[in-house]
This record gives structure tokens, C-alpha cells and sequence, in this order.
């Protein structure tokens, strides 16, 4: 798991391989905090943790891409879609 949290402690995030947000975690301190200000240290955190999880999973994933048919890095996965898949 990989977390994220704020300068002053009042928020934390821990999100699993791939990003997908598992836990959030708000101290009493942060509920005083502006809604719209509070909104922007979770999503911030969240993206900045996400972002760490992806670049650990293709790490781990390193020579492993290809065999598993995942896009490459940098790579859109659209480019990767069979047309069999898509919409016609």
C-alpha cells in the first residue's frame, strides 16, 4: 500500500497497487477545514499517492509488460485495444 499524507497531518490517504483509493483518513482538524479546501488536499494526496503506486506496479512489473499484454509505459491503452473490443 502506498499513502499520502498532508503537511499538517490533517488528511491521509492510502491507496493499493494501481491507485484505487483504500482508505481516507481525516483528523478532527480537518473538518474546520474550507469544504472546498479540504476537497483539494484529498484529491491532491490521492493523485500524488496514485501516481506512486502506478510507477511501483510497472516497476514491479518491469520485463513482465509485454508477456501480460499491458500497455507500455507512457503508451494509451487504447492503442493497445484489439478492434474486436471496440464499439463499432
Amino acid at each position: 500500500m502506498i499513502t499520502g499524507k498532508a503537511a499538517d497531518r490533517t488528511v491521509a490517504v492510502e491507496v493499493a497497487p494501481g491507485g484505487a483509493l483504500r482508505e481516507l483518513t481525516l483528523e478532527p482538524s480537518a473538518l474546520r477545514l474550507e469544504p472546498a479546501e479540504l476537497a483539494r488536499r484529498i484529491l491532491v494526496l490521492s493523485a500524488a499517492a496514485s501516481a506512486r503506486a502506478t510507477a511501483s506496479l510497472w516497476h514491479s512489473l518491469d520485463g513482465e509488460v509485454d508477456a501480460l499484454g499491458l500497455p507500455a509505459a507512457g503508451e494509451a491503452a487504447e492503442e493497445t485495444t484489439p478492434d474486436s473490443w471496440r464499439a463499432q
